[in-house]
């Protein structure tokens, strides 16, 4: 068990982007045809999704408490995509309760949005409703936002008035004493000289802050969507109560991470303003067994 004073475990999982190379011609349609172009030229040599397996497995050995995913399970969000992810891991969704929010690939279609497919597809592991809050214990609820939406171009994320206005509302009900772990694809903020270009960022961003700044509480922001594992607690800003924690990749193989990015362990403490036990786990890069880092 955690060296903490431990109430709940959680592991994060990040960006799967599941794929098929073999589409229907009439499923490539506006942007999925810039997508599969990508896919047939770089992604597929960049993400191997067997990895997921052992993944899982090593997830399970923890015996967490729920296992929660930042989005991006597929990469053009074809049902086929969706089935495939599905199927790996629907046999560790019977051993350990999982919760997923969508990322922009999975709504990479403005057909797969009105078709709620990420959604119908995750048999219940996915929120019907955005904002979503949940009581993970006596000490900490969860707050899962839906900040995907399909661009015809660019890879930009938006949560919207309402979601927002929905939120705060929501956090205003919400016991000021327990702490909060949010639940988003996009990040709020990323680490100094991290850059995030216009076409890639959340688009309201500033006003996400402002409805976390007004809910002054120990908060965890868990995010994924940039395909690099951190950990940052901001030292100055509206911003100072968050940790913000980037899920990074599990499969995606390259020459800092041969093996995968791994994935997150998060230990609740009874007392949300004690200390949070962060661990990532990664496969080490030349023998791909797994390394526990615990960071402080």
């Amino acid at each position: 068990m955690s060296p903490y004073d431990l109430l709940m475990r959680l592991v994060l999982i990040g960006d799967i982007h599941g794929y098929r190379l073999s589409v229907p011609p009439r499923e490539l349609l506006g942007k999925r045809l810039i997508g599969q172009a990508n896919l047939w030229l770089m992604r597929r040599m960049q993400f191997n999704t067997t990895l997921l397996d052992r993944v899982m497995t090593r997830a399970l050995e923890l015996l967490p408490d729920l296992a929660v995913w930042t989005g991006d399970l597929t990469s053009t969000a074809l049902q086929s995509e969706f089935d495939d992810i599905l199927e790996r891991i629907e046999p560790f969704a019977r051993r350990l309760p999982m919760l997923a929010v969508p990322g922009n690939h999975d709504r990479y279609t403005f057909a797969s949005m009105r078709q709620h497919r990420f959604e119908s597809s995750l048999n219940g592991m996915a929120p019907r409703t955005f904002p979503h809050l949940r009581e993970l214990s006596a000490h900490w609820y969860l707050l899962a936002l839906d900040s995907a939406v399909p661009n015809m171009v660019s890879s930009r994320g938006r949560i919207g008035h309402d979601q927002l206005e929905h939120t705060s509302a929501l956090l205003d009900q919400a016991k000021g004493d327990k702490g909060l772990v949010v639940l988003c694809h996009y990040p709020v903020a990323v680490p100094k000289g991290q850059p995030m270009t216009w076409a890639h960022r959340l688009a309201d961003f500033r006003q996400l802050t402002g409805v976390l700044a007004q809910h002054v509480r120990p908060t965890l922001f868990l995010h994924g969507h940039i395909h690099q594992p951190w950990s940052f607690h901001p030292d100055r800003g509206p911003l100072m109560h968050v940790t913000h924690i980037n899920a990074g990749s599990p499969t995606m193989v390259k020459p800092s991470h041969p093996h995968g990015q791994g994935f997150w362990q998060i230990d609740l403490p009874d007392d949300p303003a004690a200390t949070v036990g962060l661990v990532h786990h990664v496969p080490d890069d030349h023998t791909g067994e797994w390394v526990a880092q615990h960071v402080q």
